[in-house]
């Protein structure tokens, strides 16, 4: 039923399509095999399986940080002995999460795994080179912060791109929201899992939906880095990934 599922979701895609001739099937084919790839190597190979089980054991580990700062702020309430409190054990890891990717973004991490998935994106499958850093960056970081990455060239991309990014958002959930799924028990590595594989299916729906009849105006090499509002330090990072966070655990919690 999950087969058929899949083919009724591409199915669906085509016929919401706005010009089917237009499809780039080395763009939707080249998505949808990475995508089953991906799934495929991670869930059924066990040096998949073994590579999953590090990133979720890294994962959890971070989180156990995290949750170890929270039960030193909020003590008993932390603990469990009152029962699970949405508010206390779920909503501040999503702060610290953002926090941590703030940094990491700072010292430049995120900027080189980014680049790495996202040139790989772009020339596997053809797409522009900013809506495959956008892909990517949704990996890790919600759809606020992803079109970030490529903010200075909105303004310049094409109908399709912009599309690309959108789904790109709607399509994966952000670091900070996938350790407040991890603490209501979610297991780690299909949280994981479903991440990495976001990338490639948001470009697949995109690109059979909005599929692209424009030139790209962005090229590879003004793709560098925005100075733009970089943080001053690491704890400037450190406090604007805190606040992001807060905003993003209220909304959270609100809903």
């Amino acid at each position: 039923m999950g087969i058929v599922g899949v083919f009724v979701l591409l199915g669906l895609a085509v016929l919401l399509s706005d010009n089917r001739k237009a499809i780039n099937l080395r763009t939707v084919g080249g998505a949808f095999a990475i995508q089953v790839a991906i799934g495929a190597f991670i869930l059924y190979f066990p040096p998949g399986k073994e590579l999953l089980q590090g990133l979720s054991f890294g994962v959890a580990k971070v989180i156990g940080y995290g949750n170890e700062g929270i039960q030193f702020l909020f003590g008993d309430l932390a603990r469990f002995k009152l029962g699970f409190i949405f508010a206390i054990n779920v909503l501040p890891v999503i702060v610290f999460f953002s926090s941590l990717i703030a940094v990491l973004y700072y010292i430049g991490v995120m900027s080189v795994v980014i680049n790495f998935i996202g040139g790989g994106l772009q020339k596997l499958l053809g797409t522009s080179r900013s809506e495959s850093l956008s892909a990517t960056a949704n990996i890790f970081v919600g759809q606020t912060e992803a079109p970030l990455v490529v903010r200075p060239f909105i303004k310049s991309m094409t109908k399709s791109e912009l599309f690309a990014v959108m789904v790109g958002g709607l399509a994966s959930i952000a670091g900070s929201v996938l350790a407040g799924y991890a603490g209501l028990g979610i297991k780690i590595e299909y949280l994981v899992a479903a991440s990495f594989m976001a990338a490639p299916g948001g470009l697949l729906m995109a690109k059979i939906i909005k599929p692209e009849t424009e030139i790209p105006k962005v090229t590879l090499d003004e793709l560098d880095d925005s100075e733009d509002e970089k943080p001053v330090n690491v704890l400037d990072a450190a406090a604007a990934g805190a606040s992001s966070g807060m905003m993003l655990a209220l909304n959270v919690g609100a809903m």
